[in-house]
């Protein structure tokens, strides 16, 4: 496991990630011109939006460090991002649900506090996101909305301000006391990897892991083996005084080793005051209908068509992304067929196949392995 931050490494890639966004902007401001002029439009005539929603939908595509980060994640190619964008466009007005009630999931501290490289720092408590299922997902999509929302007004702020970076990701500090291997819900992980991380991609400058045992070293061992190398370098297992070290205790509440009130008792940006939340909204032109929450209330909209899911028992063109018609279910139409897609399905089916025994091979190699390095010890 990776227990001591490599600041460096943080630096480095926060450095090239900068480089990046200006490198591409001005192919992300032409991608930007794409989506408002030609994919936007077809989605309102498409789905019968309202304004509200057609406001909604806009302020979404206008967020350019969102739109880089499809495309960073996508790798440039501008046709799949494009596709990728035009695909959540549509889950978000089909699917994604947005309630003015606070979601406590996430807890993010104000501004001007920040992690040595100017990034937000955001506390989850693991044991909280693995309960209730549905509630569970809802709250975690409202969190990450409201948390794009917040990198964008820091944006703001620092645009104004002239001499301040952009702010293209915050850094998560997850806190397992209290989770046991056990109670770990595999569906719910299972859901975030394949649902919510491609729909919000490259939000995540850094995961530090606190409270951690020995049982998760050997999870870890096994899951860092199935991760790019991208992500396991972002990933951390730190003591209290090595995250001490990284961020100073100016910036860690004192349940955490630092100088600040308890986490409980700090403002959270994602559950502000309406008031407040609003005007850092509305003062920018940019405004969400609901002033409550700077989102969108429930949608009451019936979509007209839905997607199913590649890999759906329902899928006739099982491993491809598929858009079916509602009102008129036997019309299914394929998107488009790319190798990765073939890949992907015969990896997942092959994991389906044999991923349990090679899950309890790898346990059993790493536990010999530990047995053996404590009898040469």
């Amino acid at each position: 496991m990776n227990n001591c931050i490599a600041r460096s490494v943080l630096e480095g890639n926060h450095t090239s990630l900068i480089d990046q966004y200006k490198a591409n902007l001005a192919d992300v401001c032409a991608l930007q011109s794409t989506l408002n002029d030609e994919i936007l439009s077809h989605v309102v005539q498409e789905f019968a939006l309202s304004d509200a929603e057609h406001i909604w939908a806009k302020e979404w595509i206008s967020d350019t460090a969102t739109i880089f980060r499809f495309l960073r994640h996508h790798r440039f190619v501008r046709s799949f991002a494009l596709e990728a964008i035009h695909t959540t466009l549509i889950w978000r007005l089909n699917a994604l649900r947005l309630f003015a009630l606070p979601s406590t999931l996430l807890h993010c501290l104000p501004p001007p506090i920040c992690d040595p490289l100017g990034r937000p720092l955001v506390f989850l408590q693991l044991s909280e996101l693995l309960t209730c299922e549905q509630t569970m997902m809802d709250g975690l999509l409202i969190s990450l909305d409201r948390l794009r929302i917040h990198l964008r007004s820091l944006n703001t702020l620092n645009h104004e301000l002239a001499n301040r970076e952009i702010t293209l990701q915050c850094v998560f500090v997850i806190d397992l006391e209290g989770l046991s291997i056990q109670s770990v819900n595999l569906k719910i992980l299972t859901w975030f990897m394949e649902e919510v991380v491609p729909r919000y991609p490259g939000m995540l400058g850094a995961v530090f892991f606190l409270n951690y045992s020995w049982t998760y070293a050997m999870t870890w061992s096994i899951a860092k083996c199935l991760l790019p190398k991208s992500a396991v370098a972002r990933v951390f297992f730190p003591s209290r005084e090595e995250l001490l070290q990284y961020c100073s205790a100016s910036a860690l509440p004192s349940n955490y080793g630092g100088a600040l009130s308890p986490l409980h008792l700090i403002e959270d940006p994602l559950n502000s005051d309406d008031e407040k939340n609003y005007a850092s909204i509305a003062s920018r032109e940019w405004c969400m209908p609901a002033p409550s929450i700077g989102l969108p209330e429930t949608l009451h909209r019936q979509p007209s068509t839905i997607s199913i899911p590649p890999r759906s028992s329902l899928n006739p063109f099982f491993g491809y992304p598929t858009i079916a018609s509602l009102s008129r279910p036997h019309i299914v139409q394929q998107g488009r067929r790319r190798k990765r897609d073939l890949l992907l399905t015969l990896s997942v089916l092959w994991w389906r196949r044999w991923g349990s025994r090679v899950i309890v091979l790898l346990c059993f190699l790493i536990t010999v392995s530990l047995t053996r390095k404590r009898l040469r010890k």
